[in-house]
């Protein structure tokens, strides 16, 4: 700014000596002067301008750096957010095929179960010509007692028998139940039980299959214990009611021998 000033001093003085007159010179002097104001006047509009700028810059260039902090501390949240997102995808996966096991396992038990149901449900079956409703458990039970007797346990057998026929009275297995029990008494010389249940057997079924053989037991029983005269006559009512059955040879051939 100096240096300007001093120019334009240098310069009006220049022209006092070349131009005539002390009103010409003053004219000259003051119009450097004015010039000088003017120019500082507009030096001073540029730097309060460039001031503006600067700071106009500045605080560009502080928003843009913040805009970048905001910028990245988004996209670490959008990160994040993809990683939760992934996280809980990964999961629900798990979980659903988590669950999709167990139902296939459900599915599994629910059939066995089902199929466990379906076994101890009453079925329809026919047994020596007795047609009816066997409940769960009632086959195993009886030949459970029967394997007793055929492997020479009369009194094993005797046991689980009379525990079958009261536990199943209406079993289609009751009838042949009733005469092995029968025949299991015999055997252990229980011979007044063993009537009673040969008996029993044929009043409820007296067309059973088995019902000549709980017939000739009952002879048998009244011979052991030296009842001739009804061991006769049981043996007679069976060979007339039942003349073509293996078991009429039998009764036939101890009739032949009662004296």
């Amino acid at each position: 700014m100096q240096s300007l000033r001093s120019v334009r001093f240098t310069l009006a003085l220049g022209m006092l000596t070349l131009v005539s007159g002390t009103g010409v010179a003053i004219q000259v002097v003051h119009a450097a002067i004015f010039e000088d104001s003017d120019a500082r006047r507009q030096i001073n509009v540029l730097t309060d301008s460039a001031k503006n700028s600067q700071r106009a810059i500045f605080e560009l260039t502080n928003s843009n750096e913040q805009l970048k902090q905001e910028n990245a501390r988004l996209r670490g949240k959008v990160e994040e957010l993809g990683q939760s997102i992934e996280d809980q995808s990964n999961r629900l996966k798990e979980y659903f095929s988590d669950l999709n096991d167990r139902i296939k396992q459900n599915d599994g038990m629910i059939k066995q179960l089902n199929d466990r149901i379906k076994q101890l449900e009453p079925q329809n079956i026919s047994f020596e010509g007795i047609t009816g409703s066997s409940q769960a458990g009632e086959k195993e039970a009886y030949e459970s007692a029967l394997n007793e007797f055929k492997n020479g346990n009369a009194s094993n057998a005797e046991e689980l028998l009379t525990q079958f026929v009261n536990r199943y009275p209406i079993s289609p297995y009751w009838p042949v139940a009733q005469y092995w029990l029968a025949a299991s008494q015999y055997v252990v010389k229980d011979y007044k039980a063993s009537i009673a249940s040969a008996n029993s057997l044929l009043r409820r079924y007296p067309d059973h299959p088995r019902a000549a053989e709980a017939q000739l037991n009952i002879a048998n029983c009244l011979l052991e214990t030296a009842k001739k005269a009804e061991a006769k006559k049981i043996l007679e009512a069976l060979i007339k009611k039942y003349p073509d059955s293996p078991t009429t040879d039998t009764a036939r051939a101890t009739l032949s021998k009662i004296k």
